[in-house]
């Protein structure tokens, strides 16, 4: 019988093969456009794209993981579509060992961050938190790519 972790981890399967499809579409874009400050969330599409990753790193690596520390990927770096697809693939290592981790019977474990906002959640709302997190990033995306005509991957779960 499926459960909750079940359902979840499926999402987390989903967002990881439809990231993919973002990264070869806005690799395919000229640099100009893939580069180009667009006044979002984070300047360009390649900004918003390396930093849905840094969120994953942070929410598992800062708060899941008890505040171990990363350099943050910087804002205004022209990544290549391998550096890109590196940092990708490592994320996803780090939410596949996270989840690994988590199980089925962790998702009320308590996780809390000490910084400058602390605050203490849950691993089920961590990971529901992420999930919506890099949805809303998708869609200032599919905004940004409809303003310069191009089609997202536009893809719903369970159409992988």
């Amino acid at each position: 019988m499926r459960n909750e972790f079940d359902t979840i981890r499926d999402l987390y399967r989903y967002n990881s093969a439809v990231r993919r499809k973002y990264l070869r579409a806005i690799w395919k874009l000229p640099p100009k456009q893939r580069y180009k400050d667009r006044g979002g969330s984070f300047p360009s599409l390649v900004d918003i794209y390396m930093h849905v990753l840094d969120a994953y790193r942070w929410w598992f690596l800062s708060v899941y993981g008890n505040g171990k520390t990363f350099d943050e990927y910087p804002l205004g770096q022209r990544y290549s579509r391998a550096q890109a697809v590196r940092e990708t693939n490592s994320v996803d290592r780090l939410i596949q060992r996270t989840l690994r981790e988590v199980g089925s019977g962790g998702l009320h474990r308590a996780v809390s961050w000490r910084g400058r906002r602390p605050f203490r959640t849950s691993v089920r709302v961590m990971l529901l938190h992420m999930a919506e997190e890099e949805l809303q990033h998708r869609g200032e995306m599919n905004a940004f790519l409809w303003q310069i005509d191009v089609d997202p991957p536009v893809t719903g779960f369970g159409d992988r």
